[in-house]
C-alpha cells in the first residue's frame, strides 16, 4: 500500500517503477507471469541468488542419492554437479560486468565469441560451419561457455524480463554436455534451452530445438526467439503446411525450432526428391557438412520413448478391396469370442480357432485360406477392429473420418493412419467410407532419426525411471536438476477399490468435497470416452466441469480451458496432459487471458481477407460468461478501438489469421521495435493483462490458502513416468498442491497385466466394494503390475530398435547413393550410367552361367537387348571366347549403347540424357526401396512368429537368434535391391518414349513450387535375379 501511494504521489509511471524495482530492490523474489501465457521462470530480483548457490554440495547432490541401481551414472552426475557448481559461481561473478554493457556492446559479444571460436579452431569465421571435428568444437565451445551463458542471461532479462536462475544455468550445462536434463514442471525448461542453443549456434551449423507439437514450437520460437534475434542470430520455425522455400530458410537459420514429426517427414521427403530445388535439409545450400549437428529434444521422454514404438512413414495410396472389408465387418458379428476366435490384449493380436475357421468356411462357401481371396486376413483384422480398437478411446470419428488419438497426449495424431488394413477395418466397423490401402515408400524410427545428430541432448520433467533406456538407445545420460524452490505438493496414497464403478463413485464424492471448498481440481483420464462420462456425471451433480480431450471442439477451447484451470472453483477433466505444454497457474493466467481478449476484440472488428476461413484452433468461438476476471474500462476499450482503426487503415482493411498471430506474438514480447502499431498493440496487451492481474490477485492468494491445485488420477498408466507427469501439473514453482489416484483392480492395466493373481488377492479382503483398500501388499502388487507393463513395452521398443539396426546402415547407404545420383553433374551422370551398365552386364552373365561354368550366350544377349533397347549392338561380341572375354565385349557394347542413347537425347535438348537417366534411376531407387520395405515387413513377421514360439517355450532348432536371422535375411534382400536398381535403370530409360522423356521437368533450377517428376517405371524384362 505504501509503495503504491508513493508511486502515485511522485507521479512515477507504474511500469517504470516496477521495472526498476524488479532489477534492483532486495525484496523477496516473487513470480511474474510471462507474456502469452508461456510459463517461464522469472526472477523478480535479478540479484537474488536462488537455492543452487546457497545450498551445500551435499544439498545439491541430494537428488542423486546412491540408492538408485544406476550407480555409475549417479557417480558421473555427482562429479558433473560439482564441476557445474564452480561454473555457475563464475557466471554469477560476470553478471555485474555484463549488466553494464550497452545493448550494442552486448550484441557485439556474438561476433566476439565467433572470432574466438575461429581462433581456437584455426579457421576463419566464415569457415566455422565447415569444421568437422566434434572433440575440438566441443572444447572450443567449453572455453567460452561461462561468458556466453552470462550474455544470454542478460539478454533474456532485457528482452523478456526473464532471468535464468542458477539451477537453470546448471540445466543448460547438462544440455550442452549432451545429457538429458530432468527438470520438474514449471522450472522453465524452455528458457533453459536458450543457453546451450545460443552457444552451439555460434558455430553456424544450426542448433535445433525439437518440440512435441506445432503450438509449442511456434510459442517457443516467438518468445525465446527474441533472445537470439537480440543477440544477432537468426531463428527458423519448421511446422506442417509451410512452403518449401520457407522451410529452406528456416533450416538455414542459426537456431531452428521444429516439431519432431515435421523434421522426420522432411528428412524422408528430401530422400524422395527429384530435383535439387525440392530438398529442404540441404547441407550444400548452407555450407554445412551435414544438416544435423546439435539438437535439444523438449519433452524428450514423450518423443524418444513414447513415440518410438511407431516409425514415421510416408505411404502412397493403392487400391483396396472395399467390399471385403465391409463383408468382414459383418462376418465378425456372427462369430463368438472364445469359440471362433481368441484375443490377446497384451500383445494386441487375435487369431481364429479351428472351430472359427470351419464356421467361416461354411459361411463363405470356400476355404478361408484360399490365396486368391485371403479371407482370413480381412476377418482377423475385423476382429482386431472390434475387440482391440474402441471408439473414443483409441480413435474418434468426426465428419465421417476415423482419427487416431495419441494415448500419451490425448491429442489427435494429424495425418497418421493405422497400417496393415486396420484403418480400413475400423472404417468398415464404424460405417464410414473405407479409404484406400497404403504402401510404405519411406520410413524412419525416432531412434534412427535423432541418432543422426552427433550431439544430442534432451529435457523433460520425468525421465529417471527410464534412464537405462535413454542410455542404451540414445547414449543420453539422465541428470536430475534440483528445483529452484522446494516441492510443496502432497502426494496422497492411492485409493484402491475392487470395481471400476466403486472407484468412480468414490472419486466423484471426493471431487464434490474438494469443490465445495473452492479448490481448483484437475482430473486426469486415459480416454476421450471416460473424460466425457466423468464430465457428464459432474454436470449432473451441479458441478460445471470443463473437458479437454481430442475432440475438435475441445481443441478449439484448449487455450481458455488451461488459462482458467487454476482459478477458484474450477474443475477440469482432461485426457493425458503430457505434451500440452502449458502449465496451470494458480488463480488463473492473466497473460493468457489478456492475449485471448485482445485477439478476440481485434478479430471481431477486422474482417478476414476474401476467401479466407476462420482458424478454428487459434480463437475460441465462444467464451463463457465470467471467463474474464474483470471488464475493461471505457478508456481501454477506446484505445483498442483506435488500434483497430489503425490496423484497418493499413492495406485493404482486412487481416489474415497469420498476420493476427504475428501481431499478437509481437504484442506479448519486449523486443525493440519502431513500429507504431506494434507498440500500440503491446500497450493494449499490457493494460489488459494488468487489469486482469489486479482482479486476480486476491483469488490467487485464496487458491494458495486452499492448498493449490488438486490433481486426481483415474487410472495408472503403463508407465510411472506418465503418472508423474500428471502429478507434476500441481505444485509448480514451489506452489502448494496435492495429488491422489483412484484405482480399481478392474482397470485395464491391472486386468491385462495382473490377471488372475491380482483378482485372487483382492478376494481375500472381505470388505464392501465401496471401501478403499489400504494395504502395503495391495500397493506393492499394483506397483509390480505397473513395472511388468513398463518392462513389456520396453521390450517392444527394444525389439523395434534391434530390428531397425540393419535398416539404419541400409537407409543411409541407399539415400547416400540416391543423393549422389540426384546431385551429379552431366559428366558424372555418364560415369554413373556406365557403371550401372557394367553391373547389368555382370549380373546378366552371372544369371545365365550354370554352376559348372556353362554360359547361355543367346539368353544373355536377348536379356541385354531388352535392358538397353535398340541401341544395344552385339556385332562386336565374340561368340567363341571365354567368360572373361564375353564380359569385356558386353561391357564395351553396353558403353557404346549408353553413348548412342546419350547422343540421341542430346540432339533433342542439351542435358536431356542426364535428366532422363537420373529420373529413371531415381524412380528405380524409389520403387525398389518401397518393395524392399515390404519384403522386410514380411521377413519381420516371420521372425516375430519365432519370437512368439520362443516366449511360449517351444523348441528352437537353430542356434542363430531371431534377430540375427533377420539381419542375415535383411542383408541378402538389400544386396538384391542394389543389383536391381543398377540393372533396371537402363531398362527404364530404354522403354520410355522420347515424348515422355522430353516432358520431364529439369533437375536443376526448379521453382519453389515445382519439382521434377519421375518417368514411368515398368516391370522387369524377365523374372527377377535371384538373391
Amino acid at each position: 500500500m505504501f509503495i503504491t501511494a508513493l508511486v502515485g504521489l511522485l507521479g512515477i509511471k507504474a511500469d517504470a517503477f516496477r521495472h526498476h524495482a524488479l532489477r534492483h530492490t532486495s525484496v523477496p523474489a516473487t513470480f511474474v507471469l510471462s507474456p502469452g501465457g508461456a510459463d517461464f521462470r522469472h526472477a523478480t530480483n535479478r540479484h537474488v541468488r536462488r537455492p543452487l548457490t546457497q545450498m551445500s554440495i551435499g544439498g545439491l547432490l541430494k537428488p542423486f542419492g546412491a540408492a538408485d541401481p544406476l550407480e555409475d551414472l549417479m557417480e558421473r552426475n555427482k562429479a558433473a554437479a560439482i564441476e557445474y557448481q564452480g561454473r555457475v559461481d563464475r557466471i554469477n561473478r560476470l553478471e555485474d560486468e555484463v549488466e553494464n554493457l550497452s545493448d550494442e556492446q552486448l550484441r557485439a559479444k556474438t561476433e566476439e565469441f565467433r572470432d574466438r571460436l575461429a581462433s581456437a579452431l584455426g579457421v576463419s569465421v566464415s569457415e566455422l560451419r565447415t569444421v568437422d571435428d566434434l572433440a575440438k568444437e566441443k572444447a572450443a565451445l567449453d572455453g567460452i561457455l561461462e561468458e556466453a551463458f552470462a550474455v544470454v542471461r542478460e539478454a533474456a532479462w532485457r528482452v523478456l524480463e526473464l532471468r535464468h536462475f542458477d539451477v537453470q544455468l546448471l540445466g543448460g550445462m547438462a544440455l550442452h554436455d549432451g545429457r538429458l536434463a530432468e527438470m520438474a514442471t514449471g522450472e522453465g525448461k524452455t528458457l533453459v534451452a536458450t543457453l546451450p542453443a545460443y552457444l552451439n549456434a555460434l558455430l553456424g551449423k544450426g542448433a535445433f530445438v525439437v518440440s512435441q507439437n506445432e503450438y509449442l514450437t511456434k510459442r517457443d520460437a516467438d518468445t525465446m526467439g527474441q533472445i537470439y534475434k537480440f543477440l544477432g542470430l537468426s531463428v527458423g520455425v519448421v511446422v506442417p503446411g509451410q512452403e518449401r522455400e520457407e522451410k529452406k530458410r528456416a533450416y538455414a537459420a542459426d537456431v531452428i525450432y521444429a516439431t519432431h514429426q515435421e523434421l522426420g517427414f522432411d528428412y524422408l521427403r528430401d530422400n524422395l526428391a527429384y530435383s535439387d530445388g525440392a530438398i529442404v535439409l540441404d547441407p550444400a545450400a548452407t555450407g554445412r557438412p551435414s544438416p544435423f549437428y546439435y539438437c535439444i529434444v523438449d519433452e524428450a521422454d514423450s518423443i524418444l520413448i513414447d513415440d518410438a514404438r511407431n516409425p514415421l512413414k510416408i505411404s502412397q495410396t493403392v487400391g483396396a478391396p472395399l467390399a471385403k472389408y465391409a463383408r468382414a465387418a459383418e462376418l465378425v458379428q456372427v462369430l463368438q469370442k472364445g469359440r471362433d476366435y481368441e484375443v490377446d490384449e497384451k500383445r494386441q493380436t487375435a487369431f481364429l480357432t479351428d472351430d472359427g475357421l470351419e464356421n467361416l468356411a461354411d459361411i463363405l462357401g470356400m476355404e478361408p485360406y484360399d490365396p486368391s481371396e485371403n479371407w482370413v486376413y480381412f476377418v482377423v483384422n475385423a476382429i482386431k477392429a472390434k475387440e482391440l480398437f474402441q471408439k473414443d478411446q483409441q480413435y474418434i470419428v468426426e465428419d465421417g473420418r476415423v482419427s487416431i488419438v495419441d494415448s500419451f497426449t490425448g491429442r489427435i495424431l494429424e495425418g497418421r493412419r493405422y497400417t496393415d488394413g486396420i484403418q480400413q477395418s475400423i472404417e468398415a466397423k464404424e460405417g464410414v467410407a473405407v479409404s484406400g490401402e497404403t504402401q510404405e515408400i519411406a520410413s524412419v524410427t525416432y531412434q534412427s532419426l535423432f541418432r543422426l545428430f552427433p550431439r544430442l541432448a534432451g529435457m523433460t520433467g520425468t525421465a529417471f525411471t527410464d534412464a537405462k533406456e535413454f542410455l542404451d538407445f540414445y547414449g543420453l545420460e539422465v541428470m536430475p536438476i534440483p528445483t529452484a524452490l522446494p516441492v510443496a505438493r502432497r502426494d496422497y496414497p492411492d485409493a484402491v477399490f475392487k470395481t471400476v464403478e466403486a472407484k468412480l463413485n468414490a472419486m466423484l464424492k471426493e471431487v464434490d468435497r474438494a469443490h465445495r471448498t473452492g479448490r481448483p481440481i484437475l482430473i486426469g483420464t486415459t480416454s476421450v470416452d471416460l473424460s466425457e462420462k466423468i464430465q457428464a456425471a459432474l454436470v449432473e451433480s451441479g458441478i460445471d466441469a470443463q473437458v479437454l480431450n481430442a475432440r475438435p471442439d475441445s481443441v478449439e477451447r484448449e487455450a481458455q480451458v488451461i488459462a482458467q484451470a487454476g482459478r477458484k472453483g474450477k474443475v477440469t477433466v482432461a485426457t493425458n496432459m503430457a505434451g500440452r505444454g502449458t502449465d496451470i497457474i494458480l488463480g488463473g493466467n492473466p497473460a493468457a487471458m489478456a492475449s485471448l481478449k485482445l485477439r478476440s476484440l481485434l478479430r471481431d472488428a477486422i474482417p478476414l481477407p476474401e476467401g479466407a476461413s476462420q482458424n478454428r484452433t487459434q480463437q475460441p468461438v465462444e467464451v463463457k460468461e465470467g471467463f474474464y476476471p474483470a471488464p475493461l474500462d471505457e478508456e481501454l476499450l477506446a484505445a483498442v478501438g483506435d488500434l483497430t482503426e489503425e490496423l484497418r487503415a493499413r492495406g485493404d482493411g482486412t487481416m489474415s489469421e497469420r498476420a493476427l498471430d504475428d501481431l499478437m506474438a509481437m504484442a506479448a514480447d519486449q523486443l525493440p521495435t519502431q513500429d507504431d502499431l506494434v507498440l500500440a498493440a503491446r500497450g493494449a496487451f499490457e493494460q489488459i493483462k494488468e487489469t486482469f492481474q489486479t482482479a486476480l490477485e486476491n483469488e490467487q492468494e485464496e487458491v494458495r490458502r486452499l492448498g493449490g491445485l488438486y490433481v486426481i488420477g483415474t487410472q495408472r498408466h503403463e508407465s510411472r513416468r506418465i503418472d508423474n507427469q500428471l502429478r507434476g501439473r500441481s505444485g509448480r514453482q514451489g506452489d502448494l498442491g496435492a495429488s491422489r489416484f483412484f484405482l480399481s483392480v478392474e482397470d485395464d492395466i491391472f486386468r491385462i497385466f495382473g490377471g488372475d493373481k491380482l483378482s485372487g488377492l483382492m478376494s481375500t479382503f472381505k470388505i464392501g466394494d465401496d471401501i478403499p483398500i489400504e494395504s502395503n501388499q495391495v500397493t506393492e502388487s499394483l506397483n509390480n503390475v505397473q513395472r511388468a507393463a513398463e518392462e513389456y513395452f520396453r521390450d517392444i521398443r527394444k525389439r523395434v530398435f534391434e530390428f531397425d539396426r540393419p535398416m539404419v546402415s541400409q537407409r543411409q547407404e541407399i539415400y547416400g547413393l540416391r543423393r549422389r545420383v540426384l546431385k551429379a553433374d552431366d559428366g558424372e551422370v555418364l560415369d554413373i550410367a556406365t557403371q550401372f551398365a557394367n553391373t547389368a552386364v555382370e549380373l546378366t552373365v552371372e544369371e545365365f552361367t550354370s554352376a559348372d561354368g556353362q554360359v547361355n550366350g543367346p539368353a544373355i544377349l536377348e536379356k541385354l537387348q531388352k535392358v538397353f533397347g535398340e541401341s544395344f549392338s552385339t556385332e562386336s561380341v565374340r561368340r567363341d571366347g571365354g567368360v572373361t572375354e564375353l564380359v569385356a565385349d558386353l561391357k564395351a557394347a553396353s558403353k557404346a549403347s549408353v553413348t548412342a542413347r546419350k547422343d540421341q537425347l542430346e540432339q533433342i535438348r542439351p542435358g536431356l540424357f542426364a535428366n532422363a537417366f537420373v529420373s529413371c534411376a531415381l524412380a528405380r531407387f524409389d520403387r525398389h526401396w518401397a518393395e524392399h520395405l515390404q519384403r522386410l515387413g514380411y521377413l519381420k513377421e516371420s521372425i516375430n512368429v519365432r519370437l512368439l514360439s520362443a516366449s511360449a517355450g517351444r523348441r528352437q532348432d537353430s542356434v542363430v537368434t531371431p534377430i540375427q536371422q533377420y539381419e542375415i535375411g535383411a542383408n541378402q534382400l538389400f544386396q538384391s535391391l542394389l543389383r536391381d536398381i543398377q540393372r533396371l535403370s537402363h531398362f527404364s530409360l530404354s522403354v520410355n518414349t522420347m515424348e515422355r522423356l522430353q516432358q520431364l521437368a529439369p533437375r536443376r533450377g526448379s521453382g519453389p513450387g515445382e519439382a521434377a517428376q519421375p518417368p514411368s517405371v515398368p516391370s522387369q524384362p524377365s523374372a527377377p535375379v535371384a538373391a
